[in-house]
């Protein structure tokens, strides 16, 4: 597989889909673009998209997230950008921000609000998932019904809605 084409292609989802039908940046100060010591989560594979673009704006390094894979431990890329950024060129996890996908109990996908971004995140703090734009989420969940059928990136998920599970106790 091709990952960074997969990527590239499934980017294409979210060119002129947003959380809400106006620019929410305008209503906290793009406060999600300004932290220097948060990044995005590289999805198993998405890496590889910045080894071709190679952009000036971000930085990667791991995260403290591992994950076991193949009878390997695997440590989840982190994308740091400086601020400033191409948007079409930003990762996944960003273009979907504050939503992020979900492995229930039960190994089902869910689109969820990110618990990570009520911190910050004024659509986070005050929308329900149904108040989103509805080609937003309906856009989320094609692209990970996509990626899930990858059996790392099903396992990243699976450890990544693990460490979610842990955020939930504070917002519950």
């Amino acid at each position: 597989m091709n990952s960074a084409y997969v990527y590239l292609q499934l980017y294409r989802l979210f060119d002129d889909v947003t959380p809400i039908k106006a620019d929410c940046g305008q209503l906290c100060g793009k406060i999600c673009c300004k932290g220097k010591d948060s990044g995005m989560y590289l999805f198993p594979g998405e890496k590889n998209v910045y080894k071709l673009l190679n952009p000036s704006w971000m930085k990667i390094e791991y995260s403290d997230l591992e994950y076991k894979y193949n009878g390997k431990n695997i440590r989840v890329p982190i994308l740091f950008c400086n601020g400033k950024c191409d948007r079409y060129q930003r990762p996944l996890a960003c273009r979907i921000f504050p939503l992020t996908p979900y492995l229930n109990s039960d190994g089902k996908l869910e689109i969820i609000i990110d618990p990570r971004a009520k911190g910050i995140c004024p659509l986070a703090k005050g929308l329900y998932i149904n108040e989103y734009t509805p080609n937003f989420v309906k856009n989320i969940h094609k692209c990970f019904n996509i990626l899930t059928k990858n059996k790392e990136v099903y396992t990243f998920l699976d450890t990544y809605s693990r460490q979610l599970d842990e955020y939930m106790k504070f917002f519950e």
